[in-house]
């Protein structure tokens, strides 16, 4: 026996004492692989009479573990069912050290320990306010030294534990029942999958030792502040034979017993990367099934289900295994979505289990998430009778996650040491989507995520950590009031920080926020004190570099001069500024201001300028290619050094070294520029992911082409050989050359993939299912939706079928350049050639944009919205977890507010739940609104009243742009007020009511909706949304007017927006068309306009 256990031993033997009488057996195992029974023997003899005796003698009782089987253990633990809690010593027959600390009966006793202790402190205390109240000093000083002691006790013990501050949770008692409020998640998992540890970890329930082949079923309880209680229930290990009847009578009586219809559920299925697939563990899909049964015709099977890889962190699993198991798990768990007996909604944690307590409630926390978005939809399903049924507690399950997503994102950031920084960021980004905008606690949240955000980039420099913190520094300054302190504060904070991207990414949009930032806070400025402030604002302006601009910065610059008399410490900084803008402004600087950075021309002075200026060119251009490459002659992964590092070893830098004498510096320059450009062209890969895709531990350090054994390999390999013979020295694939554990660098990268493939030379696209010419539009490619930017933004493209041969079997360069092809991939996408062959990124033509992704699909949903991003060319935060209507929601929020473009509106389905004007998926852009046009009458201007148009034309013209803040659409509309509504008869349906509908200056409207309309029609009204960019594509003057009642004559679709009683508007009966037909010329030169908000 070892010292560890010896002394685990003793301080059991004396914790325990009588009472370990009936409660105690003590365990030898590993019998059946003992070498010899009669040195078996004996051990277990040595056992007994000496390392032991102090338990047997108090009444301990030795067993052995004879055979490791069920039978077996549960022939040993059969009787263990008295009251009180029950210890399990075991004593493994082969030497394996370990803590008492690391065993359940060792976590038991301390906790005891704890409780023991914090009440004699609790005693100490009220026995200082006596001696305090009595005058015994010398007494509150001894109870003063008693107490010190036993918090340090307190500490050590809580230390050795590793434990944090917990959620409390109950055991379930016996006569308890699941009510309506309830919240349940069901941990699911065969034998050695961490199900007990997992669920331990979130209920801190480690006073009661549970056997992996439990057939119980326990349940705790997390009792929230608004009635909506969690309870997480750890289900039995379903085993296949004889058992599984009896696992499944058991979770059916359970259910029975406890559990309501009414009550929303969703399933956490663990699933084991490192057990023994030979153990008989049952595969995912029939213990997912053997669950299920246990769902009578009384409950619904919970559809929401979340697969949760776990690991041992003693496994020594190799990385490639590790990750071909992932990618199977993955696999796996996407084949549940297509099981319609059930309708499983799985998805994938995106982490692993290994015992961390945050990454439990990560996992948990987005289950709850998706259980909460399925029961708000169903909640707004339905009709207006039965909303008024519904139980007043549901709408606030929300909130209860939320203040359980606070509680945990504030408990796990203020842990001192062994934290995980990316999951607590996760906890944080959980709590900020759960957090209404007007909720008191989203602007700490929003701070404290930021400095965790902050923290991190201070750490890893990301470009996403940079964006993502602007986003958040600039909503916790809308959520607080103009003149609070902290205010200022965070929008200098936020003024540093776009600072800092401007100077990355070059960005005249920064650059005009940073203007106005500075403008805004030299307002909030005494006089006196605004000679820095003014400086600021000068730096700004000089930066953007136009002749107004620099003449404002001068001005500027003279104002805070004129604030600094002589001696003053800010005098000389000014004249410093003062003479930097005046040579700007007259022409005498080297470099105009907007250029900033020295000029890349070498002079030439020598090798130590002409390397500089090398160096400097060469990271100008690998700022704009991906973080790591492929280097395809090697088939190493490089990183941003190793690739200056083959540069500056080949041929072509020692050939620009060699040019400094006999070239000028303009010719010098234009040649490194070519050389660099040239060198550093590289090949990006677009392809449907398939299994055995190798991730970048897989290849990190090692060369591709040394890589066997799944198709995905292959696949990389085929790809860097084939960029190879297009003479390309670098290559880029989506699959290993991201380190997708990194939530920072996963923000970078999918910010940054449309510049990576708009930047690369050539994309090769393997289409795995195209076998012949004349199938492209039947791949599975042409359905995903990441290939929908990588196709746009690339240049050069060239198709290969499975086999790895040149589509058409033709020698083109190009694919784009071939007009045969591109026939058939605008028929597979219905893009026109134009854009296919010349796309432009950004806010143009949204509905158009929407319109080709509306029939793709993502593996995440929420990644549909996220694919888009690079072709709208925007810059969001990502948040895996959150729901796909939320993450598209924040995109057409984007869309609008930076466009006012209100076609995205125009759609026919079901609503957001981010804003009533927003669809729920891209589906409704399918379909594209056609009206016969309406001639104009050249007759009517005759009788025109010029006076009533030019006025509204300028009415018109002076409404602003639409926009979207916290979720609230306020948009800009022509409004027809509705007058009357009748209902036309019975309805052939009961969820649809037919209506004439009469609103002001339109024609009578005879419609089928999917609400019943009140009879207060005053709260009801149509509206026409108006973009004034419509105004700006038009003539002047008289011309102008005409142009715009000939277009405001046209039939439109109109949203019907109803009035609350905060004056605030909804979208309602958006699964309908509601075609408008104006009456007359009259009717028009009549329009109102309003400025509705619409939530």
């Amino acid at each position: 026996m070892s010292a560890n256990v010896c002394k685990n031993i003793e301080l059991l033997a004396k914790l325990c004492g009588r009472r370990a009488t009936n409660g105690v057996w003590l365990v030898t195992t590993m019998w059946d692989k003992a070498k010899s029974m009669e040195l078996a023997e004996s051990r277990a003899l040595q056992l007994e009479e000496n390392f032991w005796r102090p338990l047997i003698e108090e009444g301990a009782r030795h067993k052995r573990f004879e055979e490791n089987s069920s039978r077996c253990a549960w022939e040993i633990v059969q009787d263990l069912t008295g009251e009180g809690v029950t210890l399990l010593l075991q004593e493994e027959l082969v030497d394996k050290e370990m803590e008492l600390s690391e065993t359940t009966a060792g976590q038991v006793l301390y906790q005891q320990l704890q409780r023991d202790l914090l009440e004699r402190i609790q005693t100490i205390k009220r026995l200082q306010e006596e001696a305090k109240a009595q005058g015994d000093l010398e007494q509150v000083k001894h109870l003063e030294r008693e107490q010190g002691r036993l918090k340090v006790v307190l500490k050590t013990t809580w230390d050795e534990m590793g434990k944090v501050r917990r959620i409390p949770f109950f055991g379930l008692k016996t006569t308890e029942t699941v009510t309506e409020n309830d919240y349940v998640i069901f941990v699911v998992g065969p034998t050695g999958a961490g199900k007990t540890w997992f669920t331990r970890q979130l209920s801190n329930s480690h006073n009661e030792l549970r056997h992996p082949h439990t057939e119980n079923v326990e349940a705790w309880r997390c009792n929230l502040d608004d009635g909506s209680d969690i309870i997480v229930v750890d289900t039995p290990s379903f085993r296949s034979g004889c058992h599984s009847s009896n696992d499944e009578k058991r979770m059916t009586s359970w259910l029975e017993s406890k559990f309501t219809k009414k009550c929303h559920s969703g399933v956490l299925y663990l699933h084991s990367l490192d057990s023994d697939t030979t153990s008989g563990d049952l595969s995912m899909s029939w213990h997912l099934e053997a669950f299920a049964k246990t769902f009578r015709n009384k409950f619904t099977v919970p559809s929401d289900l979340y697969v949760v890889p776990t690991y041992n962190p003693g496994s020594n699993l190799p990385s490639g295994t590790l990750s071909q198991l992932l990618s199977q798990l993955k696999t796996a768990t996407e084949g549940l979505n297509g099981n319609r007996e059930h309708g499983w909604h799985a998805s994938m944690f995106p982490g692993v289990f290994k015992g961390q307590l945050e990454t439990a409630w990560s996992a948990a926390l987005l289950l709850l998430n998706g259980i909460t978005q399925v029961q708000t939809k169903v909640l707004f399903a339905f009709p207006r009778p039965a909303l008024k049924r519904m139980p007043t507690k549901s709408p606030d399950a929300h909130l209860s996650l939320r203040d359980l997503a606070y509680i945990l994102f504030n408990e796990f950031k203020e842990k001192e040491s062994g934290r995980d920084l990316d999951a607590i960021i996760k906890l944080g980004q959980t709590a900020l989507v759960l957090t209404p905008s007007e909720h008191p606690q989203r602007r700490s949240t929003l701070i404290d995520l930021a400095g965790l955000v902050s923290e991190r980039l201070n750490n890893e420099r990301r470009k996403a950590d940079l964006d993502e913190l602007i986003t958040l520094k600039r909503a916790a300054s809308e959520c607080m009031s103009p003149d609070e302190p902290q205010r200022r504060t965070i929008l200098l904070e936020l003024d540093d920080h776009l600072f800092e991207r401007f100077k990355r990414d070059d960005s005249t949009v920064d650059l005009e926020e940073i203007i106005s930032l500075r403008r805004a806070a030299l307002e909030r400025i005494r006089p006196l004190n605004r000679c820095r402030a003014l400086l600021n604002l000068a730096n700004a302006l000089h930066e953007q570099g136009t002749e107004n601009s620099v003449t404002e910065a001068v001005s500027l610059a003279r104002t805070a001069l004129g604030l600094c008399p002589p001696g003053n410490s800010d005098r000389a900084l000014c004249q410093e500024h003062l003479a930097s803008y005046l040579e700007t402004k007259v022409g005498k600087k080297e470099s105009s201001a907007h250029t900033r950075r020295p000029a890349a021309g070498p002079s030439s002075s020598g090798t130590f300028d002409i390397k500089r200026s090398i160096k400097k060119i060469v990271f100008d251009r690998l700022e704009k290619l991906p973080l790591r490459l492929l280097h395809t002659s090697t088939g190493v992964l490089c990183d941003r050094d190793a690739q200056v590092s083959h540069f500056e070893s080949s041929p072509q830098y020692q050939h620009l070294l060699s040019l400094a004498s006999s070239l000028d510096n303009h010719q010098l320059e234009t040649e490194i520029n070519t050389v660099i450009s040239e060198y550093f062209e590289y090949a990006t890969l677009s392809h449907r992911w398939g299994n055995g895709e190798p991730l970048l531990r897989d290849v990190e350090g090692k060369s591709i082409y040394d890589l066997s054994g799944t198709d995905g390999q292959a696949k990389l390999q085929k790809f860097c050989i084939f960029a190879f013979r297009h003479h390309f020295q670098w290559a880029w694939s989506d699959t290993c050359c991201i380190e997708k554990d990194s939530s920072a660098e996963l923000q970078e990268a999918i910010g940054s993939m449309f510049s990576w493939y708009h930047w690369s030379s050539l994309t090769i696209v393997h289409l795995s299912d195209v076998f012949d010419a004349g199938s492209l539009a039947d791949s599975v490619w042409f359905t995903r939706g990441w290939t929908l930017q990588e196709l746009l933004a690339s240049h050069t493209v060239l198709f290969y079928t499975y086999d790895w041969s040149l589509y058409l079997k033709s020698d083109a360069v190009d694919h784009k350049t071939n007009p045969a092809l591109l026939e058939e991939l605008r028929d597979a996408t219905g893009i026109a050639k134009e854009h296919l062959t010349n796309f432009r990124a950004g806010m143009d033509d949204a509905r158009s944009k929407l319109h080709w992704a509306s029939s793709r699909r993502t593996t995440r949903p929420e990644d549909i919205a996220y694919s888009l991003f690079g072709i709208f060319q925007v810059h969001l935060p990502i948040f895996y977890g959150e729901s796909a209507q939320n993450a598209l929601g924040r995109l057409l929020a984007e869309i609008i507010s930076r466009s006012g473009d209100v076609s995205v509106l125009d759609w026919v389905g079901k609503l957001s739940s981010f804003n009533s004007c927003f669809p729920v998926d891209l589906a409704p852009y399918k379909e594209v609104s056609h009206f016969q046009p309406v001639p104009g009458d050249p007759a009517g201007r005759s009788n025109l009243d010029l006076e009533k148009a030019q006025k509204l034309y300028n009415n018109l013209a002076r409404l602003p742009r639409a926009g979207v803040v916290n979720s609230k659409l306020t948009l800009p509309s022509i409004v027809h007020p509705i007058t009357a509504v009748k209902l036309q008869g019975s309805s052939t349906s009961r969820s649809r009511y037919t209506y004439e509908i009469r609103a002001s200056r339109l024609r009578p409207i005879n419609v089928a909706l999917s609400v019943e309309l009140d009879e207060s029609v005053d709260i009801y009204i149509l509206v026409r949304p108006w973009h004034p960019k419509l105004l700006e594509q038009q003539t002047r003057g008289v011309e102008a007017v005409w142009k715009l009642l000939e277009q405001l004559e046209q039939p439109f679709n109109a949203l019907l927006l109803k009035r609350s009683l905060r004056n605030e508007y909804t979208r309602i009966a958006c699964d309908c068309t509601i075609p408008a037909y104006m009456q007359d010329l009259d009717s028009t030169l009549d329009s109102e306009v309003l400025i509705p908000e619409i939530v």
